[in-house]
């Protein structure tokens, strides 16, 4: 645990490194071309929430009507407008993989509720 603790010490002090570094070449750019204003910092990429669970009580509540891909991926954007693209529909096929959701025609269904005609 030491030898862990010791080596984030080490990248934490490499990246408040960094930042005075990033700060210096900011304020020297911003010098040379004769600007006030400062180059704005780059835009860390965030991660949205995990979907996985939204998409299972989306489905469960779609009941025997099912939802189409297109259906979940609207409701997931309502709560979390940041997903990226395909990412509804990975976890959907990921699901169906699992075997936790059927899919007939061009709808999902949660096993459960599943059209009786399917043997799944």
């Amino acid at each position: 645990m030491k030898i862990m603790e010791a080596e984030l010490a080490r990248v934490r002090q490499e990246i408040a490194r960094l930042k005075i570094e990033e700060e210096t070449i900011v304020k020297l750019m911003a010098k040379v071309s004769g600007s006030s204003q400062v180059v704005p910092p780059i835009r860390v990429r965030t991660r949205s929430p995990a979907i996985k669970p939204l998409v299972l009580e989306i489905m469960h509540e779609a009941g025997t009507k099912g939802a189409s891909s297109a259906e979940v991926d609207a409701k997931v954007r309502e709560k979390v407008p940041t997903v990226a693209d395909d990412t509804v529909g990975s976890v959907l096929s990921r699901l169906k993989g699992d075997n936790a959701l059927s899919y007939v025609g061009d709808r999902y269904y949660e096993k459960q509720f599943a059209p009786a005609s399917v043997f799944n």
